[in-house]
């Protein structure tokens, strides 16, 4: 057998790859949800969130090739917003008293986030590579010293923050309250990944996608062959930031609390979705979930490390039962991006497709070409000839066809005494 194999894209056997795939993480989800404790579940809840706004950030540094430092912004505004709505402290027009239930915010959250993007992605008209990602980092900056601003206290709460608020499961979940609260934002927060991705993934195959594509590949030929730079740039930057925003939100419900300070509203923030994102693959569909899986829960080995040491396999033999190494956490997390980037150049996703096309290719379905249903005609009449003719042998009947030819060459058989051109 050789390999590598080639399936047809859209064929049963490139379906079943896929329900395989999407089965062993439905799988895991599953056995997740009953068999993992509160706290692991809690942690998977978070990079579920994380992987909802590196969904965003996926479209516009990924795809579009913006590299962007700005989301930790559009994850703390959409954040503040809901926030601020469920907690009354911002004046709906019209309307007395406070309406808005949590899940309505994110919906506001977006829609907030979304405007901010596209003002944002002004300047990248005229900027891009590291310049951009200056001004998107002055950016986060800047909303987080706004948000801590005491003037503004009576709407984000200045310094403190904003506290006093949940989203307890609805009646129609049949979970039971503030017991199966971490349940029901896992639950949540899947379910608007997969939303996100699903709407991501056909924004890729749509005309606007393959404008990303070429700005990313060449901003000059893009501009020349007809993509409208403005639109394509300032239209992703608000998807970016709305699905940012939407993410933001439903990390303020879950901590019940926003403050200014919170490490992933800041330059931390903005670096934790990028390194999430080169590590499960640029460019690539479940890059942000892989990266924000790999993230969090590799964050959270490093940590119990640094805690206690002498349960390494490593430093074991080397440390007492009990002690404590102050910063020996990040160190082990450094070292184990710097082992990832030098053996998985390509993020997990990417590599793991690279490793794919040595066994199985999957390849394209190629269109038939004009006229080709009328090519298919004459074969099966020249099929039918053809039988015609065995029934005719095998009936004593003999019948000669004479040599045709195509485009005026002669195409009949070259005899003994004859030698071939």
């Amino acid at each position: 057998m050789d390999l590598p194999l080639r399936v047809q894209k859209g064929s049963w056997q490139n379906w079943a790859g896929r329900a395989v795939l999407f089965g062993g993480v439905g799988l895991f989800m599953f056995r997740a949800v009953n068999e993992w404790s509160r706290s692991g579940l809690g942690l998977l809840a978070d990079a579920l969130i994380i992987a909802i706004a590196v969904t965003g950030l996926n479209l516009i540094t990924g795809y579009t090739g913006q590299l962007s430092l700005g989301h930790a912004a559009f994850f703390a505004i959409g954040a503040f917003t809901s926030a601020m709505l469920v907690t009354g402290k911002v004046w709906t027009p019209f309307i007395s008293d406070n309406i808005w239930s949590p899940g309505w915010t994110m919906l506001v959250a977006a829609f907030v986030c979304f405007v901010i993007g596209m003002v944002v992605g002004i300047p990248a008209l005229r900027l891009k590579g590291i310049y951009l990602a200056l001004v998107t980092l002055v950016f986060t900056e800047a909303v987080r010293a706004v948000l801590k601003y005491e003037e503004f206290a009576g709407v984000t709460g200045g310094a403190a923050g904003i506290k006093g608020f949940d989203y307890l499961p609805p009646t129609w979940t049949g979970l039971d309250g503030r017991a199966d609260l971490v349940t029901w934002f896992f639950w949540l927060s899947l379910a608007i990944l997969v939303v996100v991705s699903i709407l991501s993934a056909g924004l890729l195959r749509s005309r606007i996608g393959r404008a990303m594509v070429a700005v990313r590949d060449n901003e000059t030929a893009a501009a020349v062959m007809g993509v409208n730079l403005f639109t394509t740039k300032t239209i992703v930057f608000g998807l970016s930031g709305a699905i940012a925003g939407v993410a933001g939100s439903l990390y303020a419900l879950k901590l019940s609390l926003v403050e200014a300070d919170i490490p992933l509203f800041g330059l931390f923030g903005s670096v934790t979705l990028l390194v999430a994102m080169v590590v499960g693959g640029a460019a690539q569909n479940w890059g942000p979930f892989v990266g924000a899986m790999f993230y969090v829960f590799v964050n959270d080995f490093a940590r119990s490390v640094g805690e206690d040491p002498s349960g390494s396999i490593f430093l074991g033999w080397f440390v007492d039962e009990g002690s404590k190494i102050n910063g020996l956490g990040g160190v082990t997390f450094g070292v184990l991006l710097i082992l990832f980037a030098r053996f998985v150049p390509f993020g997990a996703v990417g590599t793991m497709r690279m490793w794919r096309s040595k066994v199985v290719q999957v390849v394209p379905r190629v269109p038939l070409p004009v006229g080709a249903a009328a090519a298919e005609g004459s074969v099966e009449s020249n099929d039918a000839v053809a039988s015609d003719l065995e029934v005719g042998s095998k009936g004593s009947v003999t019948s000669e066809l004479p040599p045709t030819s195509v485009d005026g060459v002669d195409s009949s058989p070259v005899r003994d005494d004859e030698s071939a051109p």
